[in-house]
Parts: structure tokens; sequence; C-alpha cells
């Protein structure tokens, strides 16, 4: 066992990640790492490293086995003689590499292949910058003319990042969804993250809510539908709810 795991566990890390892959995309959840428009591309890139990998295998497990026929000594008499080298016990820290390398591809299989996949926590947005002041990257929609009501959380964002008040406002509807944000000075903010590329770059768009509308049964990190206006609480433009729905994690849930 400890032989295999020391030849075998980069190519046994590999096989693991092409499973996991491919198992995501098959069950579409691997949108819930990278954009879906890089689907595509992935999975075909996965399958080619499925094949490159099946024949390092090949080409591992034959070149060892010819090594191991015809690596001989001297032949005499019609005898086939070997000549091996002395057998020596693995080093301390070869055995640590070796446990080492082994609970890594545990690791790994658990992680990738047990573990149910997951939308990014509510905790990582608590944490975020833009939890906290709003607005982001991106150019604020033109209310003139538009449908709020079919403005995304990250519209809203930018809306309220660009400057726009309550005063601005007044009269517009919002009816977004996203994560209920409740942070331990007990200010509350509905949310959702971006993804451009995949979940490493996630960016977090947040409005403030009124939390003074809030029912008492919603925890932080419940998937919830606002629907309301703005209006100035504290001096602070926030989203008054008119009402609030718990609602189940959409199968899209990254603004893209």
């Amino acid at each position: 066992m400890s032989d295999f795991l020391s030849r075998w566990t980069g190519m046994l890390l590999c096989g693991i990640g092409v499973v996991a892959t491919l198992a995501l995309a098959a069950s579409g959840d691997l949108t819930l790492y990278i954009h879906p428009r890089y689907v595509v591309f992935t999975v075909v890139l996965v399958v080619v490293g499925a094949v490159l990998l099946g024949l390092s295998v090949w080409f591992a497990a034959t070149g060892r086995h010819h090594g191991h026929d015809h690596d001989g000594g001297d032949h005499d008499g019609g005898d086939h003689a070997h000549d091996h080298e002395p057998r020596t016990r693995p080093s301390a820290w070869s055995r640590v590499g070796l446990f080492g390398g082994g609970v890594i591809v545990v690791v790994a299989a658990l992680a990738l292949l047990v573990a149910p996949p997951t939308t990014l926590s509510a905790d990582r947005a608590l944490n975020s910058v833009a939890a906290t002041d709003g607005g982001g990257d991106v150019p604020a929609p033109v209310l003139v003319g538009s449908d709020p009501t079919r403005f995304s959380v990250r519209d809203w964002a930018t809306i309220l990042g660009s400057g726009s008040t309550a005063t601005d406002l007044v009269g517009q509807r919002a009816d977004v969804t996203g994560i209920l944000l409740l942070d331990d000075g007990g200010a509350a903010r509905i949310g959702r993250y971006a993804v451009t590329c995949c979940t490493v770059d996630a960016q977090l768009f947040a409005v403030p809510i009124d939390d003074a509308q809030l029912r008492s049964d919603l925890a932080s990190g419940a998937w919830v539908r606002v629907t309301g206006s703005f209006a100035d609480v504290d001096g602070v433009t926030r989203l008054v709810p008119d009402a609030i729905e718990e609602v189940s994690e959409p199968d899209d849930p990254y603004l893209s």
C-alpha cells in the first residue's frame, strides 16, 4: 500500500479532480464554482485531461512491469539470475511522506466526492467590504424609462453606491431576492454574489434593509425575497420592506 501511494498519489488526486468536475457538470452544480459561460470549456479541458491521465497511468503501469521483468543480471547456463539490491526499511521521513500523501488523497476524496456542493456562505459575505458599503465596480442602471421591479440586488447596490439617496428614489419599488445578512450590531442587508470567472473573484452586492421590519424567525444566511421602497432611516437610505418571504436557494444563486 505504501508503494502504491508513493507512486500514484499525484495520479489519484488528478483522477479525483476529473471525476468531481465531470460529476458537478452532469448534475448542473458546476456553476456553483464557475461562471456558466465557462462550463463547456472546462468540461472539454477535463476530458482532455482524463485522456492524458489515462495515458500516464498506462505508461507508469507498463513501465514498472517491464522494468521488473527485464531488469535482470547475467544469464549463466540458462538460469535467469537477478541482481537485487538489499532492501532497506523506509526512513521516518519516508513514512511521514507516505502517510501525508494518503491523508491528502482521503481529504481530497471526501471534499470533492462526498461533501455536497454549496454556495458561498453568509459569514464570508459579512466579512466582505461590499457587505458594508454597498455598490461595486459596474455602472449603475438608468432609472428613467426602466422597470425598477426587475432590478437585481446588484442594480440597487450600484445605484446606492453611486450616491443616490432616498430623495432620489422616491416612488421607486424594489423586488429583490438574495441572502439575508445580519451582522453583530443588528444591521440587516440583503446581498448576492456576482461571479465574473469563478467563485475566487466573487463580489458581493448588498442593500441595507430597515431591520425594524424583519421577522424574528429569519436567520442570517436565509434566502429571502424582499419587496418594498426606499426611505431615509436614521440618516441611511434603506430598503423598507412591505413583505419579506423566505424562499429556497435559486438554481442560479450567483449573478452573472
